[in-house]
């Protein structure tokens, strides 16, 4: 952390981030530029050397990164692009401000001394005997995810992005119409990120809600970018409920809700 700013009359702070990558920058700060982000109900300023180039890209053009590249909850690196002949890396910002400032982190809550979620033994019990999809890009908020509703007696089926999850659903569809039994006996929600590469969690909402196995399943969409119209347009394709990523304190009482009825 570099300093603080005036951003649109927000004092923002200033992250170098050359400096969090540890990758050698120019020391001249009077030709840099700042990338302004807004996200999880944050802004935050990086300071970087240059610009290249600015790309739209669709999210079909987004994929996920190598085993190699996803080294597990520590990597910076979400996805990858593919463009004129260059493997551009996408950054995990979300990490990057939790690394830095870990007072905003979501890795500070703790469902365990959470008193709005209800821990009594015979309730982790009842939580034991269902499954939860989290489907999330980000190694580091995949994880932390899956430790909160896990924590509380869930357990959890994890994927790294939109595609991965419909591949897996899809094949749970197949297994249970072979058993002949609900879906609902090896999966009991999806709580899914909106922002995906392969396919994002809007695109895997309608072709599961097109699903008949899947048009009644309890969908959770969980995002640092759920603004009212991202909002309104996963209630219209039949979401149950939205979530901001920093109120992952919300998402064990979010689950109780939907899966018991509670």
């Amino acid at each position: 952390m570099v300093g603080v700013f005036s951003s649109r009359d927000i004092l923002t702070p200033l992250v170098d981030l050359g400096g969090w990558l540890g990758v050698p920058t120019k020391a001249d700060l009077e030709k840099k530029f700042v990338i302004v982000t807004d996200f999880n109900r944050m802004t935050n300023g990086f300071l970087i050397d240059s610009i290249s180039r600015i790309h739209r890209i669709s999210w079909n053009d987004v994929e996920s990164p190598s085993q190699f590249l996803e080294a597990g909850e520590q990597d910076c690196v979400v996805a990858v692009v593919r463009k004129d002949g260059n493997l551009i890396m996408i950054l995990d910002f979300e990490k990057i401000i939790a690394d830095i400032n870990p007072e905003l982190s979501m890795e500070k809550y703790d469902v365990k001394v959470d008193k709005s979620v209800d821990l009594n033994q015979k309730m982790v019990d009842k939580r034991n005997a269902k499954t939860v999809m989290v489907v999330d890009d980000s190694a580091f908020i995949r994880s932390l995810i899956q430790d909160t509703l896990s924590s509380a007696g869930y357990n959890i089926i994890a994927c790294k992005d939109g595609g991965e999850a419909h591949e897996k659903l899809m094949e749970i569809k197949r297994v249970a119409t072979e058993e002949n039994v609900p879906v609902t006996e090896l999966v009991d929600a999806v709580v899914t990120d909106v922002e995906m590469p392969r396919m994002d969690g809007m695109h895997l909402l309608k072709r599961l809600r097109d699903t008949e196995e899947y048009k009644t399943i309890p969908i959770m969409m969980f995002s640092s970018l759920m603004s009212d119209d991202n909002r309104s347009k996963a209630l219209s394709l039949g979401a149950n409920d939205t979530i901001t990523k920093p109120e992952i304190g919300k998402m064990v009482t979010m689950m109780d809700k939907y899966i018991f009825n509670y």
